[in-house]
């Protein structure tokens, strides 16, 4: 893993040209007190400070942040990378951390949740690493074990990474216009970057992806049994087993 000082140049490049994420005051500001907290109407803009909050309740009450912040948008909607220098007992340290916006005040940390965050010494390079409960929050939004229709056809939820994946069972087989059907429709319910349909319940990885560019990244032929990598392919019929 590299570490995250070699980051920090990028602090200052990229805050030169958002000031909207930079502080007017001293190199370090105290957040220490959450009556002082400002107010935001998007989760974008909230995002820093919820990331601050987080690393506060995890790592330590006693941190003065660096005005300087790293804000990085993901794949994900409302998920955010955000990255920072602050001191705590007299210690200098760097935090990265992924957190993601569900529903409700943006401003209360309770509509957020975070998948890791790292902190570390920027004297030493000793990290500290921190599991928040974001893959579990997702698994329970989306619906783990429900039934949904898509096309007229029913599947069951039977899993969720982190946001960015959804897969889905379905007992028999299916065409591949209504894979492709029903794909569609899950990216216009879900907004996920790729999704997974198997044919059985038994988590046999026959599958057909659908990415949010709107094209067939992998596509399942029932039929035959093959796995093709791309359309062009399945039309070549250049299969990958």
């Amino acid at each position: 893993m590299k570490r995250l000082i070699y980051l920090i140049p990028i602090l200052v490049a990229f805050v030169a040209c958002n000031n909207n994420y930079q502080q007017s005051s001293d190199d370090f500001a105290s957040t220490s007190s959450e009556s002082s907290t400002p107010s935001y109407s998007s989760p974008k803009d909230a995002a820093p400070e919820i990331a601050r909050a987080f690393v506060k309740r995890s790592f330590s009450n006693d941190c003065n942040f660096e005005r300087d912040v790293v804000l990085e948008n993901t794949m994900v909607t409302n998920r955010y990378q955000v990255m920072q220098k602050f001191k705590s007992n007299g210690q200098e340290y760097v935090y990265k951390i992924f957190i993601q916006y569900f529903d409700g005040n943006v401003n209360d940390v309770s509509s957020w949740d975070f998948n890791q965050l790292v902190v570390e010494d920027v004297n030493s390079g000793k990290q500290s690493t921190f599991k928040g409960n974001l893959d579990s929050r997702i698994k329970k939004t989306v619906g783990i074990g429900n039934s949904v229709e898509f096309a007229g056809v029913e599947f069951k939820i039977i899993d969720a990474r982190i946001g960015t994946s959804i897969a889905l069972s379905h007992k028999g087989k299916l065409s591949r216009k209504q894979i492709a059907d029903a794909l569609k429709e899950m990216h216009d319910t879900y907004k996920y970057e790729t999704y997974h349909i198997y044919h059985d319940n038994n988590l046999k990885e026959d599958y057909v992806q659908w990415q949010a560019t709107g094209n067939m990244s992998a596509i399942f032929d029932f039929e035959k049994d093959k796995i093709y990598e791309t359309l062009e392919d399945y039309v070549n019929g250049k299969a990958i087993n």
